[in-house]
């Protein structure tokens, strides 16, 4: 099984020693989260190929090809572990205030992205911040999912500033928060 998008897997098979079948099952289930075992039974018979959809992205999913053979009724079966592709996080951190602030430094603290908005791993963080009313941005990185604050220093006194953070996985920066 390969991934061919952030949401499907193309699985392919062949049968041994020449054998013919009446019907195929792919039986499928989330190996992270999913105590259910999902199934499709809308296989061609003489098909060899499938691609399972509306699976979650960036997910290892266990899959499992029943093949019931004509003539004495008999199954065959495989069955492999794929990963669908990782998509960028599609919603922000939750809960992003400004915990202290000083003279030249904010602190800004957050809270997670919920799994099934995750779309893979979370590896950190992307803090932008502006001088409000101006369109110069600053960027930072924070490193690490478990690592939900970071204090922003050097910053000019009486001014106030705009900072939004977004969550990031291996397929990039995800949506950034509403201003703070």
């Amino acid at each position: 099984a390969t991934p061919s998008s952030s949401t499907s897997l193309f699985i392919s098979w062949t049968l041994e020693d020449s054998l013919t079948a009446s019907s195929y099952t792919i039986s499928y289930s989330n190996t992270n989260t999913d105590c259910l075992t999902h199934s499709r039974s809308d296989i061609s018979p003489s098909g060899t190929s499938y691609t399972l959809d509306g699976l979650e992205e960036g997910t290892e999913y266990s899959i499992t090809v029943t093949a019931t053979l004509t003539g004495n009724g008999g199954t065959q079966e495989g069955s492999t572990t794929a990963t669908t592709l990782t998509a960028v996080p599609s919603v922000p951190p939750s809960d992003v205030t400004v915990t202290d602030v000083n003279s030249s430094s904010i602190t800004v603290q957050w809270g997670s992205v919920p799994c099934i908005h995750q779309n893979g791993v979370i590896t950190g963080y992307s803090v932008q911040y502006r001088v409000e009313g101006s369109g110069n941005t600053e960027t930072m990185t924070v490193n690490g999912a478990s690592t939900t604050q970071t204090t922003i220093s050097g910053l000019n006194p009486s001014t106030t500033y705009s900072i939004q953070v977004a969550a990031v996985n291996s397929a990039g920066t995800g949506v950034y928060s509403d201003p703070e």
